[in-house]
């Protein structure tokens, strides 16, 4: 009996990419690294910084800490919310509320993910936030589905559906047994998601509530 959700929080529950490439912007400048094209830029948005940042700028792991924290320094005063809740999430997140539990599971630091859920109203749709470390020592989607599951007592995957945008999303949700909705009007490409083959596709938050009764199963 599926008895919970969990929720990706950038691309599937907000539009965060403005803030989130602000933030990119400044660190490479700060630390005068070379730019980076739109494209690449987008693909930060999602997967753990650390690894991004010495995927897509070819950093030390040393270096890679130091252009975090100058990510940090606009997105904490600034691009925090620079970002804006993707219209119909509400109304489908009060819908599934009536019928499931709801958790958002983020590679965003948790401390972060709760202040953006409290000033766009969102934390009233969930039971409890589930985010990375700010050392980002938990960081990947596979470790936050982990501790989400460790934190809530639901340890058996076929109870939980996992709803993201982004290959580690679904990826994540593969490796602890879950079914999983992609999202594909955040930032992940159709091929991207495909290739990590969700359960599902929602290509609107409208349509979640009606694909989360879909995939419901026995245990």
């Amino acid at each position: 009996m599926l008895q919970a959700l969990f929720f990706d929080l950038d691309g599937t529950l907000t539009d965060s990419q403005l803030g989130i490439v602000n933030s990119i912007k400044y660190s490479l400048n700060k630390l005068q690294l070379p730019e980076l094209d739109d494209a690449t830029l987008k693909l930060f948005i999602g997967p753990p910084l650390l690894a991004s940042y010495q995927k897509y700028c070819g950093l030390s792991a040393a270096d890679a800490q130091q252009a975090l924290l100058a990510y940090r320094e606009y997105y904490t005063d600034k691009g925090i919310l620079e970002n804006k809740v993707y219209a119909g999430i509400p109304s489908a997140l009060a819908q599934l509320q009536q019928n499931y539990r709801l958790y958002i599971t983020t590679s965003k630091p948790e401390l972060y993910a709760q202040q953006i859920s409290d000033h766009f109203a969102l934390s009233q749709y969930f039971t409890a936030i589930y985010g990375a470390s700010m050392d980002e020592t938990r960081a990947g989607k596979s470790e936050i589905i982990a501790y989400a599951q460790t934190e809530t007592g639901l340890v058996h995957g076929q109870n939980l559906v996992m709803v993201g945008d982004r290959e580690n999303d679904i990826n994540g949700a593969h490796d602890h047994g879950l079914q999983s909705i992609a999202v594909t009007y955040g930032f992940g490409s159709q091929d991207e998601l495909s290739a990590a083959v969700p359960s599902a596709f929602a290509t609107a938050p409208t349509e979640l509530p009606s694909i989360v009764k879909q995939l419901e199963r026995p245990l």
